[in-house]
């Protein structure tokens, strides 16, 4: 019994770390894109929220989706774009939304250079539901995954800015979503020795 609450308290901790992380993510997100202007109401957001590390580690990065009011999602195809000479994705886990929501999420990495002649990584990731009768539900708000991805050993500090664009369709009708926004993200990479900061919205503001 006590081993399970230390699984749960561990569970929940970790949940809100990633809220306070995405919820920093998306206020920062949306002060730098600011340029275009999102109607909640009507605008489905895709969020990335941003990490930081130091050489060696692993980040993990989440995301997080808010539907726009009256909108069921059916599929999800999110881009994420960066240069990966010091990062390197790792794996892609299911979140708290899409476990309840039994939406299957895939991922497909390729690799490139761009105009620098650095390595850069383009990853496609998918949400979608495994039959057409799961998709009427559509795809509930929340964390719908996380990105692991890790930093070299020999990383220098740095800004990686993950590139974030998104296409999907509605529940149901297959119908392309006309108003859908992803928001970028960024990996800060620490110098060695230094402790990663975690400042949470919900206990700044």
């Amino acid at each position: 019994m006590k081993n399970i609450s230390c699984k749960l308290c561990f569970r929940t901790a970790m949940l809100m770390g990633m809220l306070c992380h995405v919820a920093a993510a998306q206020q920062s997100s949306n002060k730098s894109q600011a340029n275009e202007q999102v109607d909640p109401k009507t605008t489905t957001r895709i969020t990335l929220g941003s990490s930081s590390g130091t050489p060696g580690m692993s980040v993990v990065v989440p995301i997080y989706v808010t539907p726009a009011e009256g909108v069921n999602l059916g599929h999800l195809k999110l881009e994420v774009n960066f240069v990966s000479a010091n990062l390197k994705f790792n794996k892609l886990e299911r979140g708290i939304a899409a476990e309840m929501g039994n939406v299957d999420l895939t991922s497909d990495l390729k690799l490139g250079k761009n105009e620098k002649g650095l390595e850069t990584s383009s990853l496609t990731v998918q949400a979608g539901f495994p039959s057409s009768e799961q998709a009427q539900k559509g795809i509930p708000p929340g964390l719908l995954g996380y990105l692991t991805l890790k930093i070299n050993d020999t990383g220098r500090p740095a800004n990686i800015t993950l590139h974030a664009t998104v296409e999907g369709t509605e529940a149901g009708t297959n119908k392309p979503l006309t108003k859908v926004r992803a928001f970028d993200a960024q990996v800060e990479v620490l110098a060695p020795g230094t402790l990663p900061t975690i400042a949470c919205f919900f206990f700044t503001h």
